[in-house]
């Protein structure tokens, strides 16, 4: 299994829209090919910071998932939103990488 975590920041006037865009990338993530778990949460110290927590089963699901149009539209709705101070992390079995 393939974990990938972290947080991004978001600009305050923009907090529901990111909360909208999370809810779809949820949703429409959920049924791609070795998805075991795919959540965004919200900070309740600090609102327009969210926390990403995925599960993945392989490599290869992770990478599809990178490429698959899910995540092209995701990347689309979060493009405007002003992401910052994003810290996401791979979790592999025999140690952690860090993604950017």
């Amino acid at each position: 299994m393939i974990i990938v975590t972290g947080t991004m920041e978001v600009g305050e006037a923009h907090v529901e829209a990111a909360k909208e865009a999370f809810r779809l990338a949820e949703a429409a993530t959920a049924s791609e090919r070795g998805c075991i778990t795919y959540r965004f949460f919200q900070s309740v110290a600090q609102p327009t910071l969210f926390r990403v927590y995925e599960e993945w089963e392989d490599k290869d699901a992770l990478r599809e998932h990178a490429q698959h149009e899910n995540m092209a539209r995701h990347r689309e709705r979060m493009a405007p939103l002003g992401v910052s101070n994003r810290q996401i992390s791979m979790i592999e079995p025999e140690r952690i990488r860090e993604l950017g």
